[in-house]
């Protein structure tokens, strides 16, 4: 392996770190956001429900897993809807 090929698999290394820890920020964001707003803090859960879904979406996009990515879309529009409404 040259040098050129070791970079390459470093830096590929270091995204999957950064998509993994998105994922988990995505999910904390996701079940906080689900008990905010199931104890009546609409706008506040809906918000870290965008986060999540945002997060997700991403993750889905760069380990081109098109099923989370459809979810998630779906998920953003239902929790813009959300916004729309609490506000």
């Amino acid at each position: 392996m040259d040098c050129a090929e070791a970079q390459y698999l470093q830096s590929k290394v270091s995204i999957m770190n950064i998509v993994s820890k998105l994922a988990w920020f995505g999910t904390v964001a996701s079940v906080i956001g689900s008990f905010t707003v199931a104890l009546h803090f609409l706008l506040t859960g809906y918000i870290l429900f965008i986060l999540g879904s945002v997060s997700w979406l991403y993750v889905g996009i760069t380990r081109r897993d098109m099923s989370l990515v459809v979810l998630n879309g779906f998920f953003l529009t239902a929790n813009l809807i959300g916004v729309y409404n609490a506000i």
